[in-house]
């Protein structure tokens, strides 16, 4: 018997080319609110979901990729949803990650192609990162840990489940 939640583990891929379809706000917030309800070390909930949907936003994160990498690490998507949390702290790394991962799932669960991006603190900690960092309101004491590109593929038949290595889980 099939198990639509494995299903949806084993299936979900990492997408570098979007369309210009944008994924509908009402989809965005379901799959931000899939991160809302991730674990949390000693459920302090320190993990801050960032939104970036206007195109005005997304542009600057596109800009800002552009000028420190010289290319989209953002591959064309629309939405972004950067997940930040407390520098320093002992779990922020964790918590947001457990996010960002429920995020992935629900987002394929919605057919929503999605992608980690792990680029954005190091954007941020330029000069004119700081300002764009500032006027998304993410607290200069936050790093991201990582942010979720959400759109739909360029080529869906495209998206390939890769084979994973034979000795990746030991039973000791």
């Amino acid at each position: 018997m099939a198990n639509k939640t494995l299903d949806i583990i084993k299936n979900r891929v990492s997408c570098r080319s979007y369309s210009e379809k944008k994924v509908s706000l009402k989809k965005v917030l379901q799959i931000a609110e899939a991160g809302k309800f991730a674990p949390s070390g000693m459920n302090r909930q320190i993990a801050n979901i960032y939104v970036v949907n206007s195109k005005r936003n997304v542009e600057k994160l596109r800009k800002l990729s552009l000028k420190i990498r010289e290319k989209d690490c953002m591959y064309g998507a629309k939405t972004i949803i950067l997940v930040a949390g407390p520098r320093g702290d002992r779990f922020t790394f964790q918590d947001c990650s457990c996010v960002l991962e429920n995020m992935f799932l629900a987002a394929k669960a919605l057919n929503i192609a999605s992608c980690w991006i792990n680029q954005f603190d190091e954007f941020f900690s330029t000069k004119e990162g700081l300002k764009v960092k500032k006027s998304l309101g993410i607290p200069e004491e936050y790093c991201i840990v990582g942010s979720c590109a959400l759109g739909y593929a360029n080529d869906p038949s495209a998206l390939k489940v890769k084979e994973r290595k034979e000795d990746f889980i030991k039973v000791l």
